[in-house]
């Protein structure tokens, strides 16, 4: 009998996550963020998972990698020109007050430091000169921090190269933010005037808790079950529909079960806490979407761009099988709990996707990572199953390539769409200490300057699918001091 209940007055008190905008091209009235504000520099940061299973997928990364400077070799025939900081970091941040095997506590592993060169880098592999993140700029000429002999893809093929040893209990969100927090180890990795995106490459979903849980102690099996990733990990930082259920109110929503699901649960979402035993995920919704002036990670929070190779939400399904079943073998069911066998027989999380042809790409459920990922006003997700991540990468170029300030629309929504079919919403926007003041443009008509328009722009044809992007026309006058501009599009059906 396991301790810990639910209540649903609790859960109907505290269960709602900050809402999260769903895809981009998932809705036809959502708006597109489009950055007019223009960066030269951006700091790219990717969370790499380094617990078991994980090689595979670090492999395809690595190999795509090469995808993300096709956009910026173009933008370079346009005299456009980026400054890189690109830095890794790993899942492993260690596993509460007591840690767990393979896992320190927590902070423990890697603690969200850079990692100049991954444990796994081949022998000859070299650190970036000076600091633990490529510097790089694409303008010709440009100084760089590249070891002697050690181009680009290699320096990252180095730094990436972070194994299949560390913590089981992934803590993507806590690392991140402790990466993009500290001062010391990753001095100068994040700049206050450069473009922000954190690309999240992982196959489980978020664990990420405080320091002091007990969730992940070995000899707790009779208060949160089996020391596995479904019991310790999933199961109290997820709450769901009950089995056979395929709707429920806000009231009925409780902890998976410790049992046979009996088939995929629905509405799934991240936990609040308490009763969860997880960070709450508006934690780092707050850290990615507020200004910095109320405790985010930029002073607008248009600047940052979350991507996700991770798998997808749903189905979420328990069944009982062995959890030492071995990495990208399928789960074979057994019939009933049975902690003491050998194998055991216990609940186990089944996998959302499974590659058919390369057993080895799998994931799980990636509820509370996919529910902040899409929190951020630029965002994409796409599946670790693949068998290739060069798409991923380069739509994550593309995404980068629309910080520039360039207006390209980048976005699949606007793939089939002419100029006149795009409606937007473009703000000038002054920020003072105590108020925002918020002045809308209207569209061009004739001589509304100041005004927007959507057009065919030559610079976006590298960015752009169709090369078309949004114009503000202020008949040649400057903008306003200490204003910025807000704009989102969409397209007419």
């Amino acid at each position: 009998m396991r301790t810990l209940l639910l209540s649903g007055a609790l859960l109907l008190a505290s269960c709602g996550p900050p809402s999260a905008q769903p895809d981009a091209g998932a809705t036809q009235a959502a708006l597109v963020p489009v950055n007019m504000n223009g960066h030269d520099k951006v700091d790219l940061l990717f969370l790499i998972d380094n617990s078991n299973s994980m090689e595979s997928m670090q492999t395809i990364l690595q190999d795509s990698f090469y995808e993300f400077f096709q956009p910026f070799e173009d933008l370079q025939k346009k005299q456009m020109f980026v400054d890189f900081h690109i830095g890794v970091v790993t899942s492993d941040y260690g596993s509460g007050a007591t840690g767990a095997p393979g896992c320190d506590q927590s902070p423990g592993g890697q603690q969200g430091i850079l990692q100049a060169v991954g444990v796994k880098a081949a022998r000859d592999c070299k650190a970036p000169v000076g600091a633990r993140f490529i510097q790089y700029g694409t303008r010709p000429g440009a100084p760089n921090n590249l070891p002697p002999g050690q181009d680009l893809a290699d320096t990252f093929t180095c730094m990436a190269s972070n194994g299949a040893n560390g913590c089981g209990f992934e803590h993507q969100l806590e690392s991140v933010r402790a990466a993009l927090l500290n001062t010391s180890e990753n001095a100068g990795f994040l700049r206050p005037d450069a473009a922000l995106a954190v690309a999240f490459l992982t196959n489980e979903d978020d664990a990420s808790a405080p320091p002091d849980t007990d969730v992940f102690d070995k000899r707790e099996t009779m208060k949160y079950g089996y020391e596995d990733s479904y019991s310790r990990q999933t199961r109290f930082a997820v709450i769901c529909c009950p089995p056979g259920k395929a709707s429920c109110t806000d009231a009925e929503l409780t902890f998976p079960p410790y049992d046979n699901s009996q088939g995929p649960l629905a509405g799934c979402r991240p936990a609040p806490n308490p009763p969860g035993q997880q960070y709450e995920v508006k934690r780092y919704i707050d850290f990615f979407t507020l200004p910095a002036a109320k405790g985010g990670i930029k002073a607008d929070p248009n600047d940052v761009i979350l991507y996700a190779i991770d798998a997808p939400e749903s189905p979420f399904q328990v069944i009982f099988s062995n959890p030492g079943t071995p990495a990208g073998q399928a789960y074979a069911e057994c019939p009933a709990l049975n902690e003491s066998a050998n194998p055991p027989c216990v609940p186990v999380l089944q996998h959302s996707c499974h590659n058919p042809t390369r057993p080895e790409l799998f994931g799980d459920p990636a509820v509370r990572l996919n529910t902040v990922v899409r929190a951020a006003p630029t965002h994409r997700i796409w599946s670790i199953c693949e068998e290739d991540y060069s798409v991923a990468i380069r739509q994550l170029a593309l995404m980068v390539a629309s910080q520039l300030g360039t207006g390209c629309l980048t976005d699949a929504i606007f793939t089939a769409a002419r100029p006149d079919d795009i409606d937007c919403k473009v703000s000038d926007v002054k920020e003072d200490p105590d108020r925002e003041t918020v002045t809308d443009l209207l569209r061009c008509t004739g001589n509304n300057v100041p005004c927007w328009r959507v057009e065919n722009k030559d610079v976006c044809s590298g960015i752009s699918q169709q090369g078309i992007g949004l114009t503000i026309d202020r008949g040649g006058m400057p903008m306003a001091a200490d204003t910025h501009v807000r704009a989102g599009c969409t397209a007419r059906r």
